[in-house]
């Protein structure tokens, strides 16, 4: 989110690659996830934000939930497990994100979630500031490693403990 409060260019990018994909996938069900973010709170989440985006583009309020109380990858990965995918079978899900995250993004998912999911990355398109923010990933990937390590991909109880207990840095 901006400063202002509005999404930013790679949230508006992420909310019409979701719309696109959900009009594509009639019964999927659309988890939008993230917080405010750090440092001063814009009015809505960005999660809350996104849903907004992809309402505007047609798509029925009723299928989109929301997680809003993660404040990076990890957290969205780990809060829509606890929340919404760990009380049903895996399956195949669709992960959308900026081009430059999506190998993190859907490692970390797998990382948590463990292999019994079929996760795929969904590209929305390139933001302005995605070249400065992509110098970023392999570092971060890293970390997520580091952080997940001995945590078994499923153990998402544990993660969550972790992650109120000492968040990413």
């Amino acid at each position: 989110m901006l400063p202002d409060g509005t999404p930013a260019p790679a949230t508006l990018a992420r909310a019409v690659a979701a719309a696109d994909l959900a009009r594509a996938q009639p019964d999927a069900a659309i988890i939008c996830s993230g917080s405010h973010g750090v440092g001063r709170k814009p009015r809505r989440s960005e999660a809350a934000s996104m849903a907004d985006l992809i309402v505007e583009r047609l798509i029925d309020r009723g299928r989109i939930f929301l997680e809003d109380e993660s404040r990076d990858t990890i957290g969205n990965a780990i809060y829509v497990a606890e929340r919404y995918l760990g009380a049903i079978p895996a399956r195949r899900i669709f992960l959308v994100t900026s081009p430059f995250h999506l190998e993190r993004s859907v490692e970390t998912f797998r990382l948590v979630l463990g292999p019994a999911w079929e996760i795929e990355g969904v590209p929305s398109a390139p933001a302005p500031d995605d070249g400065e923010r992509a110098k970023h990933e392999p570092r971060f990937l890293m970390q997520t490693r580091a952080y997940l390590a001995g945590i078994a991909p499923g153990e998402v109880a544990r993660m969550v403990a972790k992650l109120r207990r000492a968040p990413p840095r």
